[in-house]
């Protein structure tokens, strides 16, 4: 599981210098925000990406607003899953993006998600289902009877994804539908709060598709930050709070998100 750890840290991306981003400690604001959500908002400034003279996109600024589901639309290669990866922390770039969490939420910061397209599981491993969760949720030894508070904690998570009857299947014979499931059940595990998703309704069928819509759903109504990468407007338009459109270079927000009662005003700002 690509999972992220983010702590309160500043990674400026000069375009002039090569390799890793430098990370420095942020220091935080403090304000009285509004509204208190669990999630953060992400503010973007100047950011943009490009791979020696090839600029992918172009400068914007902008920000995504805490506690909604944000979805990235363009063309095939219009470079969604790569914006995807530069908010997550995963790809350096030109710009700052800072992830600005409410006050409540210091004790979160560390609760961050990213599940790609397809994650590559060792079909020769002899761990199990039930042995991949456990080795999210047991604090120590990997191969040991887990606890009824576990095994209860495990039991709610395969329910949640629908694998309660995959648990004892070898990871590397899963499907790959059945593998972005069990993706979803280990960041359900770690109770991230803010959520990168890399079209993760990929290769599963229509039933499996309204599962993880529907955990998707409720993590937005928890007042988890989603930000995920979906090719069907019909699906956008029916389900998202803010579309963000990378067309020709630009990066561009089309459908404007429901009237709030103001950003989170951050307590902790991490910058990546």
């Amino acid at each position: 599981m690509n999972a992220l750890t983010a702590s309160d840290v500043s990674v400026n991306s000069d375009p002039k210098v090569s390799g890793k981003p430098e990370i420095n400690r942020g220091k935080p604001e403090i304000n009285s925000p509004p509204k208190i959500k669990s999630g953060p908002a992400l503010h973007l400034d100047q950011l943009s990406l490009s791979f020696g003279d090839n600029m992918l996109f172009n400068p914007v600024s902008m920000t995504l607003t805490a506690g909604q589901l944000h979805m990235l639309t363009g063309a095939n290669g219009a470079g969604k899953s790569s914006l995807l990866k530069c908010l997550a922390g995963l790809m350096p770039h030109q710009g700052e993006i800072c992830w600005l969490w409410p006050e409540n939420s210091s004790d979160q910061v560390d609760k961050v998600a990213y599940i790609p397209q397809l994650e590559a599981f060792d079909a020769t491993l002899p761990i199990t289902v039930e042995d991949y969760l456990l080795a999210s949720i047991q604090p120590r030894i990997f191969f040991r009877k887990p606890p009824v508070k576990e095994q209860q904690r495990l039991e709610q998570l395969l329910s949640r994804v629908g694998l309660e009857q995959k648990r004892n299947r070898k990871i590397g014979q899963l499907s790959g539908g059945e593998r972005q499931r069990l993706l979803f059940a280990r960041a359900l595990a770690q109770d991230a709060t803010l959520w990168f998703l890399d079209e993760p309704m990929n290769g599963l069928d229509q039933e499996a598709q309204g599962q993880i819509l529907q955990l998707i759903l409720q993590l937005k109504a928890q007042g988890c930050t989603l930000v995920m990468v979906h090719h069907d407007i019909e699906f956008v338009t029916a389900h998202a709070d803010q579309e963000v459109r990378i067309c020709d270079g630009n990066i561009m927000v089309v459908t404007p998100a429901p009237v709030d009662d103001g950003l989170v005003v951050p307590l902790g700002v991490a910058q990546i």
